[in-house]
């Protein structure tokens, strides 16, 4: 199972997940670059908010919608 897809899953059940949490190990290995997958699963098509962790120097994401959406390509 790849990093994202392991990210996905647990972002699939409501749940916040930290940078600290996924280093950690919650996901079952660690993912030392979790705003990189968030990056790449929101280019995906994926709504996923995040937040700064209060007094902390790490992020915390959600997911917003549990299907990607359509992205539209602009061409010049």
């Amino acid at each position: 199972m790849t990093q994202n897809t392991r990210v996905l899953n647990y972002l699939k059940t409501g749940q916040w997940l930290s940078t600290v949490d996924a280093v950690r190990g919650t996901l079952g290995e660690p993912i030392l670059r979790l705003a990189a997958r968030i990056d790449e699963l929101r280019e995906g098509g994926y709504a996923i908010i995040s937040e700064r962790v209060e007094g902390k120097t790490y992020h915390r994401y959600r997911l917003v919608s549990q299907e990607p959406q359509q992205t539209k390509l602009w061409h010049a």
